[in-house]
This record gives structure tokens, C-alpha cells and sequence, in this order.
């Protein structure tokens, strides 16, 4: 390996693995472990915080009824400020910020909810609170000092100001560590001198206070080094330039999607935010609750596109019967309603999973992002299908749905980077079990350490764990749960034994780990969900038959996908595709 390919992998480890390693769900899973106590029982809210969810959503429903007009927001363009508002005034903006700084206190199982309301009408306005509350004022609530939760917090919580989350430059996106915008400290004026661009800003141009991402020499425990920082920009400060308000963009219109200059941007010594160095911790921490609230927002509007296609093909008739008749349309109905329960499974089971505290959801929170936008495009792609030319036209939702869902595979990391993301994360638990094993192994000092370490592995590579379900219908489920888990794993080590450390380049392959991966994290989602609806609905109700056939079908097909992704590990035709894809390419 040559030292630009030592130095990529540094690069990988330092934007990957910014968090320490934990025994989360998703993570435990690529060691073919099964923590099953982490998805059941299924995360339920308490009663109290169920009350409260409701009751603001009892709230929110008119708020949204008297000044959400999704058509005329994607034809102007804009969010009008009435909107804006009355979202303020009922506490959207500041859901989850605690009462102590203006908001109201509420869980993200709340917070989802609401987000499932809002996408399921416009998917711009609830990208626009994305940007707020999930990313924009976050950085400030879990990394700012007293001072600055004080100054900013209590007008963000109620929308007299807005935030916004400056990240992305023409030369950076999904490539953290490629940010090119520039600080330096001058104590004597007692400044940070900000110099660089930023584009394709959610809120740039209308926001109160940006978190921007900047480079800049600190000092560290090896002397100075160049890390990525974070400060609280707010547009009065000297030098910030707004060059493009609002972009025109194939979907979200609403949104004000900005592109920012930065002409030796004076921003105060009290405006850093947290420790110098930790721009980039803050940037994977607070994009952890935006992959959540892409979740919720594309479950709300899958619901909507799963209702209106099984109305059509219950009502349209062709050949002198209902379209849902025809085997290739209830195809079509069968995978949407499976994937619009998987994405709520999932979506709630992560929700759920910060309500408890659990401190590292970076993988699930990435699976779900990727999951469900993916999701919600396979249901906007049938949905109009199943309306046909109806479709099309701009007197019905769907086509500006269809754009609007588009984005959700592009923001806040591509989906193949967060594939690529959701292999190495995993894998890099078990590659350093195998590192472990490899380097007892050469000393015999150490021999005890190996034998105990190649008895561990052994266990784990024997395991087979069905998944615990109460219900005994689940049980064939369970089984094939337990087998596609001890294949993924054996799967795991076989690719790090025949990559090793080239595995960062070896994108086929970790695509279909990552593959796998989804699979078994969203059906272990799926038969948490499935079990407590077993329990909660009659046998009989049709809730329960819903539930049971939506949840099986899934399950099968996601564990059959996987499957066939981990046969194609190391084929030789990889090799075709990146001859083919040079010749046009010329690299």
C-alpha cells in the first residue's frame, strides 16, 4: 500500500469512526451477534409521552390544514412566512428542544410523528424543519456552551429565527474531510478570520445562525494540525455574502436552498462552537438525528402513496374488473404496503432507540436514511404506475411527490457513500477481532490471547441465533433470520481475509455487505414491530392480518435480496464493470 492509500485509509478512519466503538444492534450483527434486547420488546412509548404526542398533533393537524398549500409552495417556490409562523407558535420548530430553552420537551417519537404529518402534505416543509430543528439548531443544543444555548436557542425553538446547518462546499459534499473553507485565530482582535464558499444551504439565506464547518490549525497532542472546526455565523457578521438565495431545483422548491460566500468573515473568539477539532464529531453527531427525521419523513409520505394507489386499483376498472385483480398490479400493492410497514418499523424502532439513551445509533440512523428514501422512491415509482397517465398530471400529487423524493437519496450523504459508510463501520468491529488474532498469533507470549481469541471467533462463526419472537407463527421467520445472520457474518470474514486493508476501495463488495446489513437490521425492526402487533390486535382484526402479511412478505424478500447479494461476493464480472465504465470515463 503506498502512503496516498495509507493516507485515504486515514482519512476513511477519522471521517468514519469518529465515535468510539459500541455494542449497538446494527454493529453487533456484522460479529454475527445477535442483541436482540436492543429491538424487543418493540420500543413503545409511555402512555404519558403517547398523551402528549397526540396532543400535539391535535394542534399541529389544523395549523397544517389552514396555511400548508403543498401546490402552491412548489409552484411559488417559497415557504411563506404565515406558515412558518404558526409552526413557530405551536412549537414545531423547537419540538425537541427542552422547555428550560423555549421548546417543548418533547421525545422523537413525537417528533417523528409530526414529521410523518407535515412530509405526508409537502416533502419541502418537512425538509425545511429537517434543516431547523434535526441539524441546525441541534449542533448548538448538544454541543453549545451555556451562553450560546441562551442566546440562540429560546427564537429558534419559537421561529422568530431560523437555523441552518453550512456543511457542503462546490468541492465537499459526502467528503467531510474535503472541506476547503478556511479559519484562523487572531487573539489579538480576538476573531476567527473565515475565508471559503458553501453551497446547497437548506435555510442559508433566511436563516438567524448558521453552524459552519471550517478548517483550521490547532493544537493537538502531536503539535498542530489542520482539523475541521465549527462556528456560530449569523448574517450580520463582516464578510458574509449570500450570492444565490434560492436555487431552482428539480423537487423541494420551497425550501431556500442557498449558495454562501465567505470574504474574511469576522466571526467572535465566543462563537466557537465546542472544542477546537470537533467540527467533524459535531457534524456526524447532529446528521445522526437528520437521517432520522429523512426517516420519518419518507414513511409519512410512503403512507400517503400506499393509500391512494390501493384506492385506485380497488376502484378503476379495465376488461370489466378492478386493476388490483391483475397478478402485475397486486405485485406492485403487495411490495408497497411491506415497505411502507418496514419503513415505519424501522423509523420508530431508531426513534425509539434515542428515547432510551442509547448513545451510539450512527449505523442504524444511516441504515434508516438509506432504507426508507430508497423505500419511498420504489413506492413513488409504483404509485404511478398503478394511476397511470393520472399520474402525470400536476392536478394529482405524484409528480411533484416524485420530485420531491428524489432529494432524499442525494441529502445529507449520498446513499452509496452511506452504503460504503455502513460496511466499513461494521466491519471495522470484526477487523479488528481478526488484527487481535493474527498479532497473538505471532507471539507465542501471547498464545493464550489467541487461543481464547480463536475460540470466541469459532463461536461466532458456529452461532446460529433464531430471532426470539413470542408468537409461534413468526417462528419459520425466526429461523431464516438466524441462518441469513451467520451467513452475513461468515460473509464478513471472508471479505476482510481476502481485502484486508484494500477493502475501502472495494465498493461492489461493501455494497453488498451494506445490502445485507439493511436487510437484517429493517426485518429485525420488522419482527419487533410484527410481534407487538400480534399481541396488541385481535387475531382476527384486520389490522393483525395486515400486519402479518405485510411483515412476512418483507422480512422473506429483504432476507432473499441479501442472500443473493452475498453470492455475488468477489465476482469475477466486477472487474467488467469498472473496464466498461473506464472506457467512458477515460480514468
Amino acid at each position: 500500500m503506498d502512503e496516498a492509500q495509507r493516507l485515504q485509509l486515514k482519512m476513511a478512519e477519522e471521517l468514519l469512526f469518529a465515535k468510539p466503538l459500541a455494542a449497538g444492534f446494527a454493529k453487533s450483527l456484522f460479529r454475527g451477534r445477535l442483541l436482540a434486547a436492543k429491538v424487543r420488546p418493540f420500543p413503545a412509548p409511555s402512555a404519558q409521552e403517547q398523551r402528549a404526542a397526540e396532543e400535539f398533533l391535535a394542534r399541529l393537524r389544523p395549523v397544517l390544514d389552514a396555511h400548508l398549500d403543498a401546490v402552491a409552495i412548489d409552484r411559488e417556490a417559497r415557504i411563506p412566512d404565515p406558515l412558518i409562523a404558526a409552526l413557530g407558535e405551536i412549537g414545531l420548530l423547537g419540538l425537541t428542544l427542552p422547555q428550560a430553552h423555549g421548546g417543548l420537551g418533547l421525545s422523537q417519537y413525537a417528533y417523528a410523528r409530526a414529521m410523518e404529518a407535515v412530509a405526508a402534505r409537502c416533502g419541502a416543509t418537512a425538509v425545511f424543519v429537517n434543516a431547523h430543528q434535526s441539524i441546525g439548531l441541534k449542533a448548538i443544543l448538544l454541543f453549545g456552551n451555556e451562553a450560546q444555548q441562551r442566546r440562540f436557542l429560546p427564537d429558534l425553538a419559537r421561529g422568530r429565527k431560523l437555523a441552518a446547518f453550512a456543511l457542503t462546499e462546490p468541492n465537499a459534499g459526502s467528503d467531510a474531510a474535503g472541506i476547503e473553507t478556511r479559519a484562523i485565530h487572531l487573539p489579538e482582535r480576538r476573531v476567527y478570520l473565515i475565508n471559503g464558499r458553501k453551497q446547497w444551504i437548506t435555510n442559508g439565506a433566511i436563516a438567524g445562525v448558521l453552524t459552519l464547518m471550517a478548517r483550521m490549525e490547532v493544537q493537538g497532542p502531536r503539535g498542530k494540525e489542520d482539523k475541521i472546526c465549527a462556528f456560530l455565523v449569523t448574517p450580520d457578521l463582516p464578510g458574509f455574502k449570500v450570492e444565490a438565495a434560492a436555487l431552482e431545483k428539480c423537487g423541494i422548491r420551497g425550501t431556500a436552498t442557498a449558495k454562501l460566500a465567505f470574504e474574511n468573515l469576522e466571526v467572535p473568539e465566543e462563537n466557537l462552537l465546542g472544542a477546537p477539532g470537533l467540527g467533524l464529531k459535531i457534524a456526524l453527531t447532529v446528521l445522526d438525528f437528520g437521517r432520522l427525521t429523512f426517516g420519518a419523513s419518507c414513511t409519512g409520505a410512503g403512507k400517503v402513496l400506499l393509500q391512494r394507489a390501493a384506492a385506485h386499483a380497488a376502484s378503476r376498472q379495465q376488461f370489466h374488473r378492478p386493476i388490483g385483480a391483475f397478478g402485475m398490479v397486486q405485485e406492485k400493492i403487495a411490495r408497497m404496503a411491506s415497505l411502507s410497514y418496514a419503513m415505519e418499523a424501522m423509523t420508530y424502532l431508531t426513534a425509539g432507540l434515542v428515547d432510551r439513551g442509547e448513545e451510539d445509533v450512527m449505523l442504524e440512523t444511516a441504515i434508516l436514511k438509506v432504507f426508507a428514501s430508497e423505500a419511498l422512491w420504489t413506492l413513488s415509482y409504483e404509485a404511478m404506475q398503478v394511476l397511470g397517465g393520472r399520474s402525470f398530471f400536476t392536478d394529482e400529487p405524484f409528480e411533484r411527490m416524485m420530485r420531491d423524493a428524489r432529494l432524499n437519496t442525494i441529502g445529507e450523504g449520498a446513499n452509496e457513500v452511506l452504503r460504503v459508510f455502513i460496511a466499513l463501520t461494521g466491519l471495522r468491529g470484526l477487523g479488528r477481532d481478526l488484527e487481535a488474532l493474527l498479532e497473538n498469533a505471532r507471539r507465542p507470549a501471547a498464545w493464550g490471547r489467541f487461543i481464547a481469541g480463536a475460540g470466541s471467533l469459532a463461536a461466532d462463526w458456529l452461532r446460529r441465533e433464531a430471532f426470539p419472537c413470542a408468537h409461534g407463527e413468526l417462528a419459520p421467520l425466526a429461523e431464516i433470520y438466524g441462518r441469513e445472520l451467520q451467513r452475513f457474518h461468515r460473509a464478513g470474514v471472508r471479505v476482510l481475509a481476502r481485502w484486508r486493508e484494500q477493502v475501502v476501495d472495494r465498493q461492489l463488495d461493501l455494497n453488498r455487505i451494506a445490502e445485507a446489513a439493511i436487510a437484517l437490521t429493517t426485518s429485525a425492526a420488522v419482527l419487533g414491530r410484527l410481534e407487538r402487533d400480534l399481541t396488541d390486535f385481535k387475531a382476527d382484526s384486520p389490522e393483525a392480518l395486515r400486519a402479518r402479511a405485510a411483515g412476512s412478505y418483507y422480512v422473506r424478500s429483504a432476507l432473499r435480496r441479501a442472500g443473493a447479494g452475498l453470492d455475488a461476493l468477489f465476482d469475477p464480472a466486477d472487474r467488467e464493470t469498472a473496464r466498461l465504465s473506464d472506457l467512458f470515463t477515460g480514468i
